[in-house]
């Protein structure tokens, strides 16, 4: 591509400018830029960061937004685009998330282009307040930085900002003057330092700001190449004049809004300032207070498909759960039967010994007692053979187990290549569709060929025939409908499935059903027995399992087929037999032997 079109396309695109006071700088078209903004309380820090993300309103660049203290949630209404996320549904919150499924938020970014803010704040509890708030954040950022990567390899990097607040809190020297360093604080300290070394190959522009520079990881402070300094403490002012090659006094020096500013990408290495930045357009939560803007409409659609994918995701996460706790109580039960059969072992073993003693002392009493200590090895052996086939079925349950754990894991990992994958099975549909259409286009221009000449193909002249009777057919059936003859609804459960459609549609389902035969059946005979809707609990119940995940693909099988349909209740899901469906029925069936027997001729 041109310089003059490269140009030309960067001129239509919205300008990513960010301008603070006399500094300005694109973070966007930057290629490594990494910013942090330093301040303490009160000197204009968090301003600052809502300045940037209003300047970036305009620009479509998929980023995630970090912050525990809310001063950067009123951007969203200087910026629609902006998706604030949360533990629970409450005012503020457009899209509740659990602590388990942050693992996407970097394929929400970046494969969707959200803009998405963490609130971390609503993770908190009163007793691991800092450890959940660590953890939400920790898996956040992780699940971006794996994704960037992730495109990075398969040669589709994305440009993408990050920019977190208070970022000595979340990355914290030691643990001054706090949280204290447990294993998820120490996580997301470190996933911030990954993101700060290698964001800038994978296309992620970071940004953060903090209080004090004697409280963040040196390890995030490093890799910045850029600097904007509000008024420090008193303690930092040393170490960020330093950093800034200035003076102490220039800095002591600097009131509220003001800024010192150093760095390749945003003063082309020059120090600028003191210089004022710009009051933020939205509102200050410390100075005012604001309503929240209606979600728009296109946004909304988009938040209801993710919600029911987490949801989808954390119904099967329990179902995991479930089937990996009936494994552990099953492994617990053979421990427990291994431990009693060994104990009766010994004891047994006890016994044979002292009676060989008491035969060797006593012949006479050996010969008396030689049946009983026959028997009795007898059963000592039969013990051992159950001990091993019992050893034998606990090491197949455990060796179960660790593959579900894995299987386990493998799937969590997946989840943000969930979007990518369902982008592809859509890609893949559209074409699938685009195949139909052109396939039946050529079949409806044969049909309407009419005869074929004299002396042609006489397997063409067949299948003329045969379409000409399948037409014919199916305009019959169409008529016995139009006439209410062909579908006349049925009155009970027994008239139901005494059709032959129905019957062959059940058979069908146990064939092809995902689970065992066993679970169609049992689904159609818990209707009957019930005389009605019944759940999903009920079925499995009455098959003695523990868990709804075969009920639930036998289910499905008959609800694909009309046999059946679903209802979900407040208590969970009900399935009853589609008896006002048998229309739905017989049609689904005459549609797939006239396809099949046009196949055939073909």
């Amino acid at each position: 591509m041109s310089t003059e079109t490269e140009q030309a396309l960067m001129a239509e695109e919205p300008n990513s400018t960010v301008t603070l006071g006399e500094v300005a700088f694109d973070p966007v078209r930057t290629q490594d830029f990494r910013l942090s903004v330093e301040g303490t309380s009160g000197t204009g820090k968090s301003n600052t960061l809502a300045v940037i993300l209003e300047d970036l309103a305009d620009v479509a660049i998929p980023t995630l937004i970090i912050e525990r203290l809310g001063a950067l949630s009123p951007v969203r209404l200087e910026d629609e685009a902006i998706v604030v996320v949360g533990a629970r549904e409450e005012e503020g919150v457009d899209l509740a998330v659990g602590l388990e499924d942050l693992d996407q938020v970097g394929s929400w970014v970046l494969d969707r282009g959200m803009k998405v803010l963490l609130d971390v704040s609503t993770y908190a509890d009163y007793e691991q307040e800092g450890s959940r708030i660590h953890e939400a954040a920790a898996r956040a950022v992780r699940s971006l930085n794996d994704r960037a990567h992730e495109k990075y390899r398969a040669g589709d990097r994305t440009k993408s900002l990050l920019v977190v607040d208070e970022a000595h809190y979340m990355a914290p020297k030691d643990s001054a003057p706090e949280p204290e360093l447990d294993d998820h604080v120490k996580r997301c300290r470190g996933q911030l330092i990954k993101v700060a070394t290698e964001g800038g190959n994978k296309g992620i522009s970071v940004v953060v700001g903090y209080q004090r520079r004697a409280f963040l990881h040196n390890g995030v402070i490093q890799l910045a190449q850029d600097f904007i300094a509000h008024k420090p403490g008193d303690e930092d002012i040393g170490r960020t004049a330093d950093a800034l090659r200035c003076s102490e006094d220039d800095l002591a020096a600097l009131s509220t809004g003001e800024i010192l500013a150093r760095g390749t990408a945003i003063t082309d290495g020059d120090l600028v300032g003191p210089t004022t930045v710009r009051k933020r357009r939205s509102p200050d939560p410390r100075e005012e207070s604001f309503e929240l803007p209606e979600t728009p409409d296109k946004l909304s659609d988009v938040l209801a498909a993710i919600q029911s994918e987490v949801e989808a995701e954390r119904e099967r996460r329990d179902e995991r759960a479930d089937e990996l706790e009936r494994l552990r109580e099953q492994n617990e039960r053979l421990r427990e039967q291994k431990a009693d059969l060994e104990q009766e072992l010994a004891d047994t073993d006890r016994l044979a010994s002292a009676l060989e003693n008491l035969g060797g002392a006593n012949g006479g009493a050996a010969r008396d007692v030689g049946e009983g200590v026959a028997d009795l090895q007898g059963r000592v052996d039969e013990l051992k053979a159950e001990r091993d086939d019992l050893q034998a079925e606990l090491e197949d349950v455990v060796e179960e187990r660790d593959t579900l754990q894995e299987e386990t894991q493998r799937l969590e990992e997946r989840v943000t290549d969930l979007d990518a994958e369902i982008q592809e099975l859509r890609t893949a549909f559209e074409q699938a569709g685009d195949h139909i259409a052109a396939l039946g286009e050529l079949f409806g221009t044969t049909v309407e060929t009419g005869h074929v000449e004299p002396g042609g193909d006489e397997r063409v002249e067949r299948l003329q025939e045969r379409v000409d009777e399948l037409e014919q057919e199916n305009e019959r059936l169409r008529e016995r409908e139009r006439e209410g003859e062909a579908f006349a609804p049925l009155g009970d459960y027994d008239e139901f499935l005494a059709l032959d459609a129905v019957r062959q549609e059940i058979q069908t389902a146990k064939a092809e059903c995902a689970a065992s035969p066993r679970y169609v059946r049992g689904v159609i005979a818990s209707i009957i027995a019930e005389g009605g809707a019944v759940s999903y609990e009920t079925i499995a119940e009455r098959l003695g399992v523990s868990t709804t995940t075969d009920v639930s693909k036998a289910a499905s099988e008959l609800e694909r087929r009309k046999i059946i349909t679903k209802d979900r209740h407040d208590d969970g899901m009900y399935v009853d037999l589609n008896v006002d469906g048998i229309q739905e029925v017989r049609r689904a069936a005459a549609e797939r032997e006239k396809t099949e027997e046009l196949m055939e001729s073909l």
